[in-house]
């Protein structure tokens, strides 16, 4: 069923879009049919009265598919004015003629934008012609969000804030004498609302209308999210000065405004995301060592202190993994760009990059370290999933990325046996551990490093249910003291000397040498937790 909403134009939909994210293919006379309805496509409904007007959008149809081509006359005979589809470059003259025969327009819309953004846009775009003048661009019915701000708190006497999804500041009033308290005071110096609004955040995300929240300062508040549908695209919250009360009409006066910004903060969304998406393909390729002045320019930190965070997303999930990926990558850079406008991000894998420049007046990981646990605490609440951070070396140059890089994942690496219990923690922090899991690795994979002797044993324990490979470990790890590596196998002394002899009698293994045990150590206890890993993850 096609949405109805007040006409608007053509050009002025298409106006809503930046020139490469959505381009008119029939004659340029099509941009000025008045659209009163948009829906999604299906060619298997038969075009009927609900389609007057109408922009369809095209999901998943392609130029070529023939079933759209003729539908074309039908459609058009029942009124739809426009069709929205991808083209991903393909060949598109003849449906632009049979288009154009028909009188239908037709507009091609960016791979890279997602048709949920398309329909959430019209869907505001929209909402704002009806509130506002039918003739009236969108832009013109919204105003900018500052102003809005004002204007709301002009209206019902009390101070206001615009903010997104991840509670950062996009807006607030200016009205001389309207009081305020600390933690409005705090999230405007910060530009991001702190960690006692989250309740009242998630309370405002499942409440449809305005809600009334008394419980975070003296000072009452009304909040309203901001939606494009079923899509949350931010909140207004505004302060009750003393000596004045909230109305009804201060609740009507708060969604309208949550319907007049819903359009401005769909285009600041996607002007966000193209800025983010273009930084972070220059990030992956920093990291990559493909080092280029001109576009590494756009970054914006050619020298200065800087750090590279991996934050490592959860294998197990019931969100598919490129979804978690998407939805942890924009906490990651909502966070990090609270911290620092000049950061970026991007997603390889399963894991999340972040590259932060530093304050000179902070020390090298403490702004590193409040931004991971910023983002762990913030996925934990939002996201319902539990990630680990690791944090690079801070190098002084872009052409230094991909070293931060490489120490971010060898932190991720190590926090991944579990051994520490942390979910964050800086190469400074785990250095010896990185280098020993990495020598260790190398002394397994190459031939030429392995022992023979350890090989043995473990196929000598796996075969005959033995544990020399625990108790020879345990007793290199306490430097050959019978009776402290006793204890801690729960074994008796003369127990534990039975079975080293018996280990250097089978495997001719020589304790005396120095050399001989440190190698020993190494590989008994990289392989060892390799094995522990792999039974925990079959588990």
């Amino acid at each position: 069923m096609a949405e109805e909403y007040a006409q608007l134009s053509l050009k002025a939909i298409l106006a809503l879009f930046e020139p490469s994210e959505a381009r008119l293919l029939t004659p340029e006379p099509q941009a000025d049919v008045q659209v009163t309805a948009h829906a999604v496509l299906d060619l298997t409904e038969r075009a009927g009265t609900l389609h007057r007007g109408a922009l369809l959008i095209a999901v998943g149809i392609s130029t070529a598919d023939t079933g759209l081509l003729d539908a074309l006359p039908a459609l058009a005979d029942a009124g739809v004015v426009a069709i929205a589809l991808k083209t991903r470059g393909s060949r598109a003259e003849p449906l632009v003629e049979t288009a154009t025969a028909a009188g239908v327009a037709v507009v091609d819309i960016a791979e890279e934008i997602p048709w949920r953004h398309v329909d959430a846009l019209l869907g505001a775009a929209m909402g704002g012609v009806r509130n506002g003048t039918p003739n009236s661009s969108p832009a013109d019915a919204v105003g900018d969000l500052a102003a809005l701000a004002d204007a709301v708190a002009a209206r019902v006497g009390g101070a206001v804030t615009i903010e997104d999804p991840q509670m950062r500041v996009l807006a607030y009033s200016h009205i001389p004498g309207q009081p305020i308290d600390d933690l409005r005071r705090e999230a405007i110096l910060r530009r991001q609302a702190s960690d006692d609004f989250l309740q009242a955040w998630r309370r405002v995300q499942v409440t449809q209308g305005v809600i009334r929240i008394d419980d975070l300062s003296p000072l009452p508040r009304l909040a309203v999210a901001v939606r494009a549908g079923t899509d949350v695209l931010g909140s207004i919250w505004v302060l009750q000065s003393p000596g004045t009360r909230f109305s009804s009409v201060t609740k009507r006066v708060l969604c309208e405004a949550a319907q007049s910004a819903a359009l401005q903060l769909l285009r600041l969304r996607c002007a966000t995301h193209r800025e983010r998406r273009a930084r972070g393909e220059l990030l992956r390729a920093l990291m990559a060592g493909e080092f280029d002045s001109s576009p590494t320019a756009r970054l914006g930190i050619e020298r200065g202190r800087m750090t590279v965070l991996a934050f490592r997303l959860p294998s197990l999930s019931e969100t598919p993994a490129d979804v978690v990926g998407l939805q942890a990558a924009d906490l990651v850079a909502a966070c990090a760009e609270t911290m620092a406008r000049r950061s970026s991000c991007v997603v390889e894998g399963h894991v999340v990059y972040a590259l932060l420049p530093l304050p000179d007046e902070l020390s090298a990981t403490h702004g590193a370290v409040a931004l991971a646990r910023t983002v762990l605490g913030r996925a934990e609440a939002s996201l319902r999933i539990r990630l680990r951070a690791g944090i690079g070396s801070a190098v002084a140059h872009l052409t230094e990325v991909p070293r931060s890089r490489q120490d971010a994942d060898r932190v991720l690496t190590v926090l991944a046996t579990g051994h520490h219990g942390r979910r964050i923690a800086s190469i400074e922090d785990v250095r010896c551990q990185a280098i020993l899991l990495e020598l260790g690795d190398t002394a397994v994979r190459d031939p030429r490093s392995r022992l023979g002797s350890v090989a043995a044993i473990l196929r000598h324990d796996s075969e005959k249910q033995a544990e020399y490979a625990k108790s020879l470990l345990t007793y290199l790890e306490a430097f050959g003291d019978i009776a402290v590596a006793a204890g801690r196998l729960h074994v008796h002394e003369n127990t534990l000397r039975y079975r080293l002899r018996r280990i250097t009698e089978l495997f001719g293994v020589n304790l005396s040498d120095a050399d001989e045990r440190l190698v020993l150590w190494l590989q008994l206890r990289h392989l060892c937790r390799v094995r522990h890993q792999k039974k925990r993850h079959a588990c």
